[in-house]
Order: structure tokens, then C-alpha cells, then sequence
């Protein structure tokens, strides 16, 4: 059996419809959706629409991110978010979804143990089985804890997100395998990411990378009105998306960090702005 393992999307529409093009020609059988479909890039909607029509189309197994949850809880607890560097960002995507479109996006599990006909079970998770907000890399004591517990969940295979680094950690037999940001990479490069893995008795994952037009996703920043309600964040982002370097957690680490000095709130355009000339991110 072959697989096609997506995750962070993030609504990147021009990169998520290179990797569909590019996993189609290796006619893979089913298709691992690991969350994050939405925010950070412009029109949520478009992406969450083709996802939806895709599902219904082929053979398809979708969990929920992170980034589904916070619009989720904002449709069920709304909190303040403004346009601005802080939630800007946020709050566009929120605006931009339709209620069927969150209503879909709260229909999708957090985790999934499928058990395929000819096939061994495994375990596809955003973060980790037990919180999609659980953040480790391959090499750490965290992925060596990880790993050990596969055995729980009677698996060898944990497929998980959320980190933005692609990888394959193996050990004693077993394997976690994060297919990478096909939307918002942080790992240096800037070509989409995914994962094909082949099984035949054994596992064989590939980390695959491909080129897209990623100035068609810059041109829609500006075009969207989505560059200038996200402020710092969203010129964050687009260097993001041209180097893989990642931005905007370095940005919001110096703001938390100015706003200790200056005892300024984390919302003050002037600590984002700081933040973004002293990492040179671009106007």
C-alpha cells in the first residue's frame, strides 16, 4: 500500500496544490491528513472548500490541528482578537471561514488508529496522541519518550505534525515520521513538504520536497488585505515562506521579551516593529 502524508497546510492553496499534483503521479492508495489546514495564508476558505471536495472524492483520512481548534474555540468562546501583528492574522482566517466550514473542521478527530485491510495499524496525530499543542523534534529525549510508547497504542508507526521539521526517527523497529509544513516550512528550505511511505510488511517512508509558485501566495497576501490586518506577523510569514526560516516564533520571542523591559503589552506595534528590524524582516 502507498500513502500520502500532509500536514500544515496553513492555507498555502498554491502549495498545497503542487504536492497533490506531485503525490497523484505516485498514485498513492489512501491519503493522511495530519491538521493545520488553515491561518497564515490568505483564503482559508478556498483551501477548506477543496479539502472538503477532495475528501469526498478520494480515499482520505483527516485529523484536526491546532489552528483548527483556535477557530473552533473562537466560533464557541470568543476572545478579542484585532487586526494588528498579534492576531491580525487570526482573526482574517476566522472571518474568512463559514460556519460549514468550521462545523467541518469540528467533525475531524484529534487522532486516529486506522486499521487498514492488508496493512498494520498505526497512529496519525498532530502533536503527539494525547495534545495536537505537544511540540518535540527527532533527536530529543521527547521523541525517544514518544517512541517507546508506540507499543501502548499496539503500532510501529507514529505519523505526527505540528513542528514544521520533516524527519524520520526510527528505533528498536519502530518509527515516528513528521512529513514537514507543505504550507509554511521552517527547516531552511522553501519547497512544500510531504511524506510518501510504501508498505509492504515493513514500513519505507520518503521525505519528499517540491517546487511551487510562492510568489503567487505573496501576491495574494497584499491582495487579500491579509498583509495589512497581520502587520509584522504577516511580513513574518512571507519571509517564512521564501527562506524557511522562521520568523515569526523568533519575532514573538523578541516582543515577550520587550515587553518584560518596557512594560508594554505584547499588542504595541512598537515592540513588533522593534522585533522586526532587529531580524531584518522585510517591509
Amino acid at each position: 500500500m502507498r500513502f500520502a502524508v500532509l500536514s500544515d497546510i496553513h492555507s498555502n492553496y498554491a502549495a498545497l496544490r503542487a504536492v497533490i499534483a506531485d503525490a497523484e503521479r505516485r498514485q498513492p492508495d489512501c491519503w493522511l491528513f495530519l491538521g493545520d489546514y488553515v491561518t497564515d495564508c490568505p483564503y482559508p476558505h478556498r483551501t477548506v472548500e477543496f479539502l472538503r471536495g477532495f475528501a469526498g472524492t478520494h480515499n482520505c483520512l483527516m485529523i484536526c490541528g491546532n489552528r483548527e481548534d483556535y477557530m473552533i474555540n473562537q466560533r464557541k468562546y470568543p476572545q478579542p482578537w484585532e487586526y494588528g501583528s498579534k492576531s491580525g492574522a487570526l482573526r482574517y482566517c476566522f472571518e474568512d471561514l463559514t460556519d460549514g466550514d468550521i462545523d467541518w473542521l469540528a467533525s475531524l478527530p484529534f487522532t486516529l488508529r486506522p486499521e487498514i485491510p492488508g496493512c498494520e495499524p498505526f497512529i496519525m496525530c498532530h502533536g503527539s496522541p494525547d495534545s495536537i499543542n505537544y511540540l518535540f523534534h527527532t533527536n530529543t529525549r521527547e521523541a525517544e519518550i514518544m517512541i517507546s510508547r508506540l507499543g501502548e497504542y499496539g503500532c510501529r508507526l507514529m505519523l505526527c505534525g505540528h513542528s514544521h521539521i520533516p524527519y524520520i526517527f526510527r528505533r528498536d523497529g519502530r518509527m515516528l515520521v513528521n512529513p514537514g509544513a507543505l504550507g509554511m516550512p521552517v527547516n531552511g528550505q522553501n519547497k512544500a513538504q510531504y511524506a510518501f511511505i510504501a508498505y509492504n510488511g515493513d514500513w519505507h517512508p520518503e521525505i519528499i520536497s517540491v517546487e511551487y509558485d510562492m510568489e503567487l501566495t505573496a501576491a495574494e497576501f497584499a491582495e487579500s488585505g491579509l498583509l495589512e490586518k497581520s502587520g509584522v506577523w504577516g511580513r513574518g510569514l512571507l519571509g517564512t515562506i521564501r527562506t524557511g526560516v522562521n520568523y515569526t516564533v523568533l519575532a514573538v520571542r523578541l516582543v515577550e521579551k520587550f515587553s518584560r523591559e518596557t512594560g508594554l503589552p505584547v499588542t504595541d506595534e512598537s515592540l513588533w516593529e522593534r522585533a522586526a528590524r532587529e531580524l531584518k524582516i522585510p517591509e
